[in-house]
């Protein structure tokens, strides 16, 4: 009425409806936990559980909830059966005669709600985004103020600077000439480790490396080029044989992780006949470059029994004592100078580290670090995956006669095929600066000297540099066309996005000590 009242002030009426009137029934939805029906009724779509598995969970005495949960995997998906827990326990439930409070509930676990994937990606940026791997010595090289770089994962020191040095450079330049001309330490632990026993251990590197391992004796280090199903080099490294059928195999620290993958996959897909067992112990064992011409003096000050070079020739390995713990020694060199690695136990790393380079430095030697590691490496042409960047093969590298002929070897039928071993293909050459611009730049391309530097006339590319204090000017390695048939000729580098153009000349890969007479002395 009184809606009535007011409407008419403004002039308005209003029709009164009959409206219904509506049952005041109580009733109860009845849970239809499962449709019956011929085929399977699916429960936990992410594990494919189904109606009947839980069924026959019970008939099989697994009636507990925790014990239906193990025996289906219902709810042990990804989302932690938020989407089937409750019908799934209603079932179980029904099919044990009990109630659904009776049955009980599993472990809760999280998400207990919605989570966003901007949430979830949060730490996957930065510095957090992937585990981080130190040395054992990394403590003792930050104590010296060395800067850490990236290897992958792992930090590395890349310097050691001194009293007086302003830059890196004149650091490195002080540690190339120190491990030249008297000794240097570096940790080489990150280099991959892979442990290989059995009967069939030989069997396998013959099989993932190009050349003969088989003939390899007790005692000894031979190195090794790994080659991809498609003919291209996969990685590099040695491998010592400890005693029969024990070898330690080393990869490069980059490919560590794909080495082990390619072994899982030779030995459990193609050869699982063959009897043999192996596993990474690249964390298990900290390993300590010696290299210069009084390395072998500073290995003996820590060793329980001396050596010598009629002993212990180059490319030896061997089991030896220091100070009392039982340690590998290996003669090997990716410095080009008289050099040893000494491997023990990781928990010995730190303190070992600090003794060899006290030693060192009494010697008037020292730690060295990743830049003089790379200017060395340099000036002894030896390779790294800035080179072996997964487009090159054997041949490019100069390395086509490690390809054996007396056996097989994955890779070795692809490395064949014509294409792959044109002399107009890109092969690794050194170059050096000539004129008056003597920078070389790693990822520069290289010109005919009179050639426009556009696409068309591009020649190859640099893929390292650095400057040798050895020879006083920069050496970069290089793949350039029909390089080893180019020795001698000038060619023209330019870094289009440095405005750098450098004239240089093509060198021999190996620009110290040709013969490698400083490695076996």
């Amino acid at each position: 009425k009184e809606i009535n009242s007011l409407l008419k002030t403004f002039g308005k009426s209003s029709k009164t409806k009959k409206i219904p009137k509506v049952e005041s029934t109580k009733f109860e939805i009845s849970p239809k936990w499962a449709v019956e029906g011929k085929g399977r009724a699916w429960l936990d779509y992410q594990n494919d559980v189904t109606v009947k598995d839980v069924r026959q969970s019970v008939q099989e005495n697994f009636k507990s909830v925790e014990h239906m949960k193990r025996y289906t995997t219902q709810g042990m998906a990804i989302d932690q059966g938020k989407n089937s827990n409750v019908a799934a326990l209603a079932i179980l439930a029904d099919a044990t005669g009990r109630g659904i409070p009776e049955t009980g509930t599993t472990t809760f676990r999280p998400p207990f709600v919605p989570v966003s994937i901007a949430s979830m990606g949060k730490n996957a940026q930065g510095s957090g985004f992937a585990p981080q791997r130190f040395t054992t010595s990394h403590a003792a090289s930050v104590d010296r103020g060395s800067p850490m770089i990236e290897a992958g994962l792992w930090y590395r020191p890349s310097y050691f600077p001194q009293v007086g040095e302003t830059n890196w450079r004149q650091s490195c330049d002080r540690e190339v000439e120190m491990v030249r001309t008297n000794v240097g330490v570096c940790d080489v632990s990150t280099l991959g480790k892979i442990d290989i026993q059995g009967p069939d251990a030989h069997k396998l590197l013959d099989f993932v490396y190009t050349n003969m391992f088989s003939t390899l004796k007790v005692g000894k280090v031979r190195y090794g080029l790994m080659l991809r199903e498609d003919g291209h080099v996969m990685d590099d490294g040695t491998t010592a044989c400890l005693a029969p059928d024990h070898y330690l195999m080393t990869t490069t620290t980059a490919a560590a992780g794909q080495v082990m993958r390619h072994l899982d996959f030779v030995h459990q897909c193609l050869h699982p006949e063959w009897d043999l067992s192996f596993i990474s112990v690249t964390e298990q064992w900290a390993q300590f470059s010696i290299a210069g011409p009084r390395s072998q003096e500073l290995v003996n000050a820590v060793l329980d029994q001396p050596i010598s070079s009629e002993n212990f020739p180059y490319m030896s390995c061997g089991l030896v004592d220091v100070l009392g713990v039982p340690s590998r020694l290996f003669r090997i060199s990716f410095s080009g100078e008289h050099a040893y690695e000494l491997a023990v136990p990781s928990r010995y790393g730190d303190s070992l580290f600090r003794l060899l380079a006290s030693r060192a430095e009494e010697m008037g030697g020292g730690p060295y670090g990743m830049e003089a590691l790379n200017v060395l490496r340099l000036e002894k042409g030896f390779i790294t995956h800035a080179e072996i960047h997964g487009r090159v093969t054997a041949f490019d590298i100069g390395m086509q006669r490690m390809i054996s002929e007396k056996k097989d070897c994955i890779g070795k039928t692809s490395a064949a095929r014509p294409g792959l071993l044109d002399s107009n293909r890109e092969q690794m050459v050194a170059i050096k600066p000539l004129g008056a611009v003597k920078q070389l730049v790693a990822g520069a391309h290289l010109f005919e000297t009179n050639d426009e530097p556009i696409r068309e006339n591009d020649q190859g590319y640099v893929t390292s540099v650095g400057f040798s204090p050895t020879f006083g000017y920069f050496i970069g390695l290089a793949f350039l066309k029909n390089g080893r048939g180019r020795l001698g000729d000038q060619i023209k580098m330019v870094d289009h996005l440095r405005g750098i153009e450098t004239e240089c000349e093509v060198i021999n890969t190996v620009s110290f000590d040709p013969k490698g007479d400083r490695l076996r002395d």
